[in-house]
C-alpha cells in the first residue's frame, strides 16, 4: 500500500523499545489458543502448491502446517521473509521436512501477490483469503502473526515469526511433543486495537459521523500503558491510519514523524506522555514527517530546532563492485532498513536510510555519498565489531567502503516553549569518528 511505504524505516527504532503493530480488521470473537482445534481454512485460490493439492485439514492431517499471516503492505511482515525462506529450506533438507508445510496467507489480490512474490520470492504456499474468513477465524487482524499447527490438527503455538525455530517444529514432525515461545504480543494486541478504535471513535464523532478525509491529532496518554504503534490500511486501498500510543515526545517524533533518532535531542524532556494519531488519504508517508513533527512539538508546548555543525563522520563510498553486488529493489511495496541483532536488512531501502542504521554501529554521524541513488534489496550478519570489520562485510556484501571525512551534520533539538534556545544554538556533542 503506497501510503505505508516508507513505515518499515523506523522498525529499527521500535525494536526492544516499543511494540509496532499492524492491524487489518478489529476482532471482537474469542481468539484462538494453543490446544484449541484449528479453525477451518478457507482460501479463494492456493498459489506456488503442486497440482491436486488442497489446503484442508483431511488432506494436511499428519502434517505440521506454519501458518504466516503477512501482506505485501506490512513492512514487519516482510521484514520476516528472509528468515521463513531460510528456515523452510533448512527443514527441507532434514528427514521430517516432507512433514512440515508452510503456507502464507494473505487477503489481497492474487494479481498483487504475485507481483510482488516475483520480485521478493516467499517459500511453501500461498493461501489467498479475500473472503477474510481464515483470517477471522484465526484472530489475524493483527500481522504479522504466525500459527503452528500439529499432526493431529490442534493448533501447537501462537508466536511471532522471529521465534520460530527448526527444532521444535521438526519434533513435532515425529509425533513428539515441543514447547513453543508464547507470543510475544499477548495480549499487547487486543490493548493496542481496542486503544485504537477508540480514538478513531472520537475523531468521528463530528457531523456525519465519519472520519475526516485528513486529520492529525495529538491526546493525552495513559502513563500506565505500553508504547505502540498501530497502523491500518483504509478500506478503499490507499488511504491508511496511524496510531503511536502513550509515547514520550521524542518517541512520537522518531516513531510517528521519521526522525532519525540518533540525530534527535529533546531537551528537559516531560515525563506526560501522549497519543498520536494520523489519518491521511494515502501517498507517501514521508510527505506528512513535517506535518506530523509540527503537530506533536505544538501540542506538547515545545519548539523544534534544526542545528548544523561540522563534525567527524564516516564517508559511506562505492567501489567499483558495487555495480555488481548491490540489487535492485521491487520499486513497489514496504520500503525499509532495518539493522537489529547483527543482522542488515534492506527491503527497496536507500543507502540513506542504511546509512543511518550504521550510525549507533559507527558512534558517529555516517553519510552516504556513494552517488548511488536508486532502492535496493540485501538481508546481511553485521555484528557490532570495530569499523574495520563493519567496512570489510559492506565491502565485501555491497561493494561499499567507509572512510573518514568532516561533515557538516544536521541535528534537531527540541525544548520546552518558553526555554527553546535560538535557531544558532550549538548542537550537542557528537562523538568523534575514529578508526
Amino acid at each position: 500500500m503506497k501510503g505505508m511505504v516508507g513505515f518499515g524505516k523506523r522498525l529499527a527504532a521500535l525494536a526492544g523499545e516499543a511494540m509496532c503493530l499492524g492491524a487489518t480488521l478489529y476482532a471482537e470473537t474469542r481468539p484462538v489458543a494453543a490446544g484449541d482445534p484449528a479453525p477451518a481454512l478457507s482460501f479463494t485460490s492456493l498459489l506456488q502448491a503442486p497440482g491436486g493439492a488442497k489446503a484442508d485439514w483431511s488432506a494436511l492431517r499428519g502434517k505440521v502446517v506454519v501458518l504466516e499471516f503477512w501482506a505485501t503492505w506490512c513492512a514487519g511482515c516482510v521484514i520476516e521473509i528472509p528468515h521463513l525462506n531460510d528456515l523452510e529450506k533448512k527443514l527441507a533438507e532434514s528427514p521430517e521436512g516432507a512433514k512440515i508445510q508452510f503456507i502464507a496467507v494473505d487477503d489481497e489480490e492474487p494479481e498483487i501477490v504475485q507481483s510482488f512474490t516475483a520480485k521478493h520470492p516467499i517459500a511453501g504456499w500461498l493461501g489467498i483469503d479475500t473472503t477474510k474468513a481464515t483470517i477471522k477465524a484465526y484472530g489475524a487482524d493483527v500481522r504479522p502473526k504466525t500459527v503452528v499447527i500439529n499432526g493431529e490438527g490442534k493448533i501447537a503455538g501462537i508466536l511471532n515469526p522471529e521465534q520460530l525455530t527448526a527444532e521444535p517444529l521438526e519434533a513435532l514432525a515425529e509425533g513428539k511433543t515441543a514447547e513453543l515461545p508464547k507470543d510475544q504480543t499477548e495480549g499487547i494486541r487486543e490493548e493496542a486495537l481496542k486503544e485504537a478504535k477508540s480514538i478513531e471513535m472520537k475523531v468521528g464523532n463530528t457531523a456525519g459521523g465519519d472520519l475526516p478525509i485528513f486529520d492529525i491529532s495529538v491526546r493525552a496518554g495513559d502513563a500506565s500503558g505500553r508504547t505502540m504503534m498501530v497502523h491500518k490500511p483504509g478500506k478503499d486501498g490507499n488511504s491508511y491510519t496511524m496510531e503511536v500510543l502513550n509515547g514520550t515526545v521524542s518517541k512520537l517524533l522518531w516513531m510517528g514523524a521519521g526522525i532519525d533518532k540518533t540525530r534527535l535531542t529533546v531537551k528537559n524532556e516531560p515525563t506526560t506522555v501522549y497519543s498520536l494519531h494520523v489519518n491521511a488519504p494515502g501517498g507517501e508517508i514521508e510527505d506528512l514527517y513535517p506535518a506530523i513533527a509540527q503537530a506533536v512539538v505544538t501540542a506538547t508546548g515545545m519548539k523544534m530546532h534544526r542545528v548544523t555543525t561540522e563534525e567527524d563522520a564516516w564517508i559511506l563510498t562505492a567501489t567499483p563492485q558495487a555495480a555488481r553486488l548491490l540489487v535492485a529493489g521491487a520499486g513497489e511495496g514496504p520500503s525499509f532498513c532495518f539493522w537489529n541483532q547483527g543482522k542488515m536488512n534492506l527491503m527497496n531501502g536507500t543507502l540513506d536510510c542504511m546509512a543511518s542504521q550504521l550510525e549507533p554501529l559507527a558512534g558517529a554521524a555516517v553519510v552516504n555519498e556513494s552517488g548511488l541513488t536508486g532502492k535496493f534489496s540485501a538481508t546481511f550478519d553485521l555484528p557490532k565489531g570495530s569499523m574495520d570489520e563493519i567496512d570489510a562485510v559492506l565491502a565485501e556484501k555491497l561493494g561499499l567502503k567507509l572512510v573518514k571525512g568532516r561533515r557538516k551534520i544536521e541535528r534537531i533539538v527540541v525544548a520546552p516553549m518558553a526555554s527553546s534556545a535560538p535557531a544558532s544554538a550549538a548542537a550537542p556533542a557528537a562523538p568523534a569518528a575514529g578508526r
